[in-house]
């Protein structure tokens, strides 16, 4: 007796095949490719029936159109959380409970907020550089207005800046969090918080996008230099050129240079973090009238008064 096919309820077949076109879109590693997405192979891998995934969309190009909204919107990678991952938000919670005693002082206040920034945007360049979600995200930015029109268009078009609203909303509750225990205050009575998170936000994604580019690229440099190391004749001076940039760049952006550290001492910065105090150091200042929360305890363990 041939087993019946299982039954699967539409809103079920719709999430599936929507979750398995993001698989597949993050494994090929650029949006542009979601167009070329084949149906059936979404239909494999999302182990749906075939006829009610044609009930729901009649041609590819309403699957796909459908795809792209998802991936801005809830299948994004700023869907359910903010543009700093849950881990730099841990280490924020760290440094500032494990340096509270640092509040006691107008200068300690000051290397505590230089710690928070150091440690917190040197984690989140890393993994946004890392995340291929986030790039995913990026790609559909860059090529929204190339690969759709009309109607579809602005439907992708909404549902990115609805996950960006998310995210700036939740990086802004970071901010005045870490504004409220540090004791900042802004500079100016036109600006507001949400200055600092798009300036900084912006910033830090824009370096992380940069060196995306560059890690692609140092496999490429890597071999012309190593070629050129054992036969200098293999290659030509503008390659050797190309590669001797891409090693440079790739310094400047990821070798650590030196920066205010806690305690006075100094300490190792990447350049993304560094830039990042920039932004903050233009919006914000320590308020000389600050109060710490209750009573603060010195490194010792002791209560200051």
């Amino acid at each position: 007796m041939t087993a019946r096919p299982e039954r699967v309820a539409a809103e079920e077949v719709r999430q599936r095949m929507l979750d398995a076109g993001r698989e597949l879109a993050l494994e090929a590693g650029a949006a542009l490719t979601i167009e070329h997405l084949r149906l059936e192979e979404v239909i494999q891998r999302a182990r749906v029936p075939r006829s009610s995934v044609y009930r729901l969309w009649a041609y590819r190009e309403e699957y796909t159109e459908d795809l792209l909204c998802y991936l801005a919107g809830p299948g994004s990678s700023f869907a359910d959380r903010p543009v700093f991952d849950p881990e730099t938000v841990n280490v924020i919670g760290r440094v500032l409970t494990e340096n509270m005693y640092l509040l006691a002082t107008l200068d300690g206040r000051r290397a505590l907020m230089c710690e928070v920034v150091r440690l917190s945007v040197a984690r989140n360049y890393a993994a946004l550089s890392e995340s291929l979600a986030w790039r995913l995200q990026m790609a559909l930015m860059a090529t929204l207005g190339s690969t759709r029109s009309g109607m579809a268009r602005r439907r992708i078009a909404a549902a990115l800046e609805a996950s960006q609203r998310r995210s700036r909303e939740s990086l802004v509750a970071v901010l005045a969090h870490i504004s409220q225990v540090v004791g900042l205050r802004l500079r100016d009575p036109a600006y507001t918080l949400d200055h600092v998170q798009l300036a900084g936000g912006l910033l830090v994604q824009s370096m992380a996008l940069r060196n995306v580019q560059v890690q692609a690229a140092m496999g490429t440099a890597d071999a012309v230099l190593d070629g050129a190391g054992l036969n200098g004749a293999l290659a030509g001076s503008d390659s050797l050129d190309g590669a001797a940039d891409t090693a440079m760049v790739n310094g400047l952006m990821n070798s650590p240079v030196p920066g205010p550290g806690l305690d006075g001492e100094p300490a190792q910065w990447t350049l993304a973090a560094f830039a990042y105090l920039g932004v903050i150091d233009t919006f914000l200042e320590l308020d000389p009238d600050f109060v710490p929360p209750g009573p603060v305890v010195s490194q010792a363990g002791e209560r200051e008064a």
